[in-house]
């Protein structure tokens, strides 16, 4: 049995990520509301997902059983006034905020620790995410396996520590972004060269997904992966590509971290 009565913080990217991979599972629970104050991002929500309720205050969400936040960090404090007022023996509360890790959100809650703490990947989306959570002490075994069988419909799950959190948001939460840019220019240059774009976008998608599974379950190592292809157009300038991502995706961890 899947929590039935949902609440959102914050109606943004993360919210419809979470609502469409359950919708594509027709698994939506049947009481969900939003809070969101921002009317351009409500109105947003409330046409791809008209079966839930978008609300202004997080104290409209009182009796939801599991309540998830969605909002940027320096939001987060604000919130905590609103925030306690819900707060009932059997609630739980899903964090999706980096910087405030478990023992710091259970502090600024007066103790209160039925709480986890989610890395949402945006191919949830599709339900093909890699999410890794972690558990707060007031969770119980119960509690874990209701809330993993509901979140394992965006896709993988994995318990980890809380203080990695931060070190997956960096790697693979925000990893799309290091690269989609880069697979939509293979798209275009297959349309230049004389593909449909459904056609660039089959074969992009898939050699990605082949190229995925070949680093994940071919058993060789990086090299010899690389060495699958005899040539490497871009080899001259691997070092350099392989430098600007060091730089700049240290600097998204050194922002993340608490």
């Amino acid at each position: 049995m899947f929590y039935q009565k949902v609440g959102f913080i914050g109606g943004g990217r993360i919210t419809r990520i979470v609502l469409n991979a359950w919708k594509r599972k027709n698994a939506l629970p049947p009481d969900i509301k939003v809070a969101e104050i921002k009317a351009e991002v409500a109105e947003k929500l409330k046409k791809s997902f008209p079966e839930v309720q978008v609300v202004k205050s997080p104290e409209d969400l009182a009796g939801a059983e599991l309540i998830f936040l969605a909002v940027h960090p320096p939001v987060l404090p604000e919130i905590i006034p609103s925030l306690k007022t819900l707060l009932k023996p059997e609630t739980i509360i899903c964090s999706f905020v980096p910087k405030f890790s478990l023992a710091r959100l259970s502090e600024a809650l007066g103790g209160f620790n039925r709480l986890i703490r989610m890395n949402p990947l945006a191919t949830s989306y599709v339900n093909a995410g890699f999410n890794p959570v972690c558990f707060g002490p007031g969770i119980s075994t119960d509690d874990k396996n209701k809330f993993l069988g509901q979140m394992n419909l965006l896709g993988q799950v994995p318990e980890i520590k809380d203080e990695l959190i931060e070190v997956y948001a960096s790697l693979s939460a925000m990893g799309p972004s290091y690269l989609w840019f880069l697979f939509y220019e293979l798209v275009r240059l297959g349309e230049e060269f004389g593909l449909t774009r459904e056609q660039a976008l089959a074969a992009v998608s898939q050699m990605l997904i082949g190229a995925a599974r070949t680093m994940a379950e071919s058993g060789l190592s990086p090299e010899e992966v690389m060495d699958l292809i005899s040539s490497r157009p871009m080899a001259d300038e691997e070092e350099k590509i392989k430098e600007l991502y060091r730089q700049k995706i240290i600097g998204i961890y050194n922002k993340l971290k608490p």
